[in-house]
């Protein structure tokens, strides 16, 4: 039986400079023409929103959902709503300034996912969204799933047995990871009779994504990139 292989990414947070090193990293393992699943997240929190959703769009990801940020600058919510996500004024001055960087092309792009997909690869059957299955902010936890689990938005990334016996995958951040590990991150799934997922992460130059929020004057340029630095929040 032959191996297939599914390309996971989620969280980029507009950080170009990861986004592609993970693309660079993809072609060197020649998974090239491997169907690409992304998990949300596109924008927000980096100095390169409309970049990395151009970016992200010509790579024609197979499977994609729309995470939070995502419908934060697509559909923008009350400035309070953003200020309680945030926990501060900048992190609504950052989301809006985020917006107004974007096209309508991008925007349309970033609205036009679901909150949520499925699909079948190589006899597997696969449940995908950002957060969970029907929230976008509320983080996975099981809940009695026959299926295996793409998801995101924690930033940290794991593959672990679901009690019904699949298996859930968040291929943690590409753009602002949260581990401890400032690499970007992502995952390879492959479906050969059993579902399993390799974690990867690959180096990118955080010090040129930094510099590049405050060179675009990016709000809140000096908390993201404390926490791109430090790969924790706090």
């Amino acid at each position: 039986m032959s191996a297939e292989k599914l390309v996971v990414l989620s969280d980029v947070h507009a950080n170009l400079h990861a986004l592609e090193a993970v693309t660079a990293d993809i072609a060197r393992r020649g998974l090239g023409s491997a169907p690409l699943c992304f998990l949300g997240d596109a924008v927000n929190m980096g100095p390169f929103p409309a970049e990395a959703v151009r970016l992200l769009a010509s790579m024609k990801p197979a499977f994609r959902v729309r995470g939070n940020h995502d419908r934060y600058v697509s559909a923008p919510p009350g400035r309070d709503v953003l200020e309680r996500y945030f926990r501060c004024a900048a992190g609504a001055d950052h989301s809006a300034w985020t917006a107004a960087a974007l096209g309508s092309a991008e925007k349309e792009w970033l609205g036009g996912a679901p909150l949520q997909a499925s699909f079948e690869l190589g006899g597997a059957r696969f449940l995908c969204f950002h957060a969970s299955p029907e929230n976008d902010e509320e983080p996975f936890k099981p809940a009695g799933e026959t299926v295996n689990v793409l998801c995101g938005h924690v930033h940290s990334p794991y593959a672990a047995a679901l009690p019904g016996g699949a298996l859930a995958v968040n291929p943690g951040s590409v753009g602002s990871s949260l581990d401890g590990n400032p690499a970007a991150a992502y995952a390879v799934v492959t479906v050969q009779g059993v579902v399993s997922a390799e974690m990867i992460r690959v180096p990118y130059d955080v010090e040129a994504c930094c510099a590049a929020l405050e060179a675009r004057g990016a709000p809140w340029a000096a908390g993201i990139a404390a926490v791109v630095r430090r790969a924790r929040l706090g």
